[in-house]
């Protein structure tokens, strides 16, 4: 299956290939349309610790992104989900690290929070649009709500 992500901002070299790194990332709603956000562990090593983000991560070597995202949501989330619930929408370049690209899906299904079961990450929360403008949120993913939200 081919995915066609809408470009969001420019997109720097490398356009594809080894030196690439691909993350997937899933945005997720529950039944209210409140966006399932991620507070990142503020650990030594961690990228972007302490700050908001989507639940995701990087593509392993023989990956599909799907499959990326698939992966990713249930290790941080413990829900399992299809590759077929998931819609592309948008790849973003990282503002910080010149050869990370981030590819956002979208899940068809509402996520309740009694389905989570945390695997990684210091919390989440189902966020409005208000609040995610008033939270501190990773700069690739500030860009995205800020598109999805005008």
């Amino acid at each position: 299956m081919s995915d066609v992500f809408e470009p969001l901002g420019p997109l720097m070299e490398p356009q594809d290939g080894p030196a690439l790194i691909k993350v997937a990332a899933i945005y997720a709603r529950d039944a209210h349309g409140r966006a399932l956000c991620q507070l990142r562990d503020d650990l030594p090593g961690i990228a972007a610790g302490g700050i908001w983000g989507l639940f995701g991560g990087k593509v392993e070597a023989g990956e599909s992104l799907r499959a990326a995202a698939v992966r990713e949501f249930f290790e941080e989330t413990g829900i399992v989900i299809a590759e077929g619930d998931l819609g592309p929408m948008v790849q973003v370049a990282s503002q910080t690290l010149s050869n990370w690209r981030i590819y956002v899906f979208e899940l068809a299904r509402p996520v309740r929070p009694d389905e989570i079961r945390l695997g990684e990450g210091a919390g989440f929360a189902f966020m409005t649009e208000a609040q995610v403008r008033d939270y501190e949120f990773i700069s690739t993913y500030r860009q995205f709500f800020e598109k999805i939200f005008d």
